[in-house]
């Protein structure tokens, strides 16, 4: 009798053991990231649908998203999207998610998103918090809010006074909250009143923004930035018709490196800019011998001389897009 008393207690350690071995070690507790970003996909009457990005690393078991609908848990899934239905037309509605794993671990909420549903007479938001983020004597940096069912604004206008001044497409900000932006060219001492719009498709311009007054600086600064070196154009490694640049920056008597402003141009028209960095990416080139051009110009306005060489793109490469 003994002996299977003792062979009883040593069949229940071991299955002890291994029930510990097998249960997800929740004692160690592990780091989940918030689902972020989150974006919305579409906005009915009665409808809201958005999706998440989730880092599954290091996650315990199955990993779960908690999805809340005004602060009250609405559903469990192991998706990464989400459908609000029954909505009460033009009413608002908050949503934020938090992941879970099978060893009890929970990430911060996602940040909270607030969308109103469609329906008679109701205009979706515009950018909001639109604010000065640099003022210098030649630019201003700007940067707003956008709202966050975001996802059928074509673009966005900055007006200045009645002067529409800058577009920005809105695509590729998609699940981010701000955009930032730069006004170049401006005038030293001068007054603006900018105010920020989205433009819809289907429903048209959106409500305004707060109204941003400023006056850029006194120019006291009157030295141009050195001329960017070593410009090098190489086809991008994914498209033939893109063309990778890379200089080595220039330096000023007033602003530091990551201050100064490269304009690109291809064939002597504006291509784009960059702050702060030897690299840039232009999306586009026609066929044939072309002329890149970049060239620093710092916050007062001042102009370096241009680096300059030439890409050619081939025939074979295909026609423009």
């Amino acid at each position: 009798m003994t002996k299977f008393l003792y062979r009883i207690a040593a069949i229940l350690a071991v299955v002890a053991v291994t029930a510990v071995m097998l249960s997800p070690p929740g004692a160690a507790a592990v780091a989940l990231s918030a689902p972020e970003p989150l974006r919305v996909d579409s906005v009915t009457a009665t409808q809201i649908a958005f999706h998440w990005s989730q880092n599954t690393s290091g996650s315990v078991g199955i990993l779960r998203a908690r999805v809340y609908q005004n602060g009250a848990l609405v559903t469990t899934t192991r998706l990464q999207r989400y459908t609000a239905s029954g909505l009460v037309p033009g009413a608002t509605y908050s949503f934020h998610v938090i992941a879970a794993d099978d060893g009890g671990n929970t990430s911060p909420p996602s940040r909270t998103i607030t969308i109103t549903t469609r329906g008679p007479g109701v205009v979706p938001p515009g950018p909001a918090n639109l604010r000065a983020t640099e003022v210098a004597a030649a630019r201003v940096g700007l940067a707003f809010e956008q709202p966050d069912d975001s996802w059928d604004i074509g673009y966005y206008e900055i007006l200045d006074g009645a002067t529409v001044v800058a577009t920005i497409g809105a695509g590729a900000f998609n699940g981010i909250p701000t955009i930032n932006l730069a006004l170049r060219g401006l005038a030293p001492q001068s007054s603006h009143s900018y105010v920020a719009r989205a433009v819809r498709g289907a429903i048209g311009v959106s409500p305004s923004s707060n109204t941003l007054t400023l006056s850029t600086l006194p120019r006291t600064d009157l030295a141009a930035p050195s001329a960017p070196t070593g410009l090098v154009a190489k086809e991008d490694r994914y498209a033939c018709f893109s063309v990778a640049l890379t200089w080595t920056q220039s330096s000023d008597n007033a602003d530091p490196q990551s201050a100064i402003d490269y304009e690109i141009l291809v064939n002597g028209t504006h291509e784009g800019w960059v702050r702060g960095v030897g690299t840039h990416l232009i999306g586009i080139v026609p066929l044939g011998n072309n002329t890149i051009a970049v060239r620093a110009v710092d916050s007062s306005g001042n102009a370096s001389a241009s680096a300059t060489t030439t890409f050619l793109r081939p025939p074979e490469c295909g026609d423009d897009a």
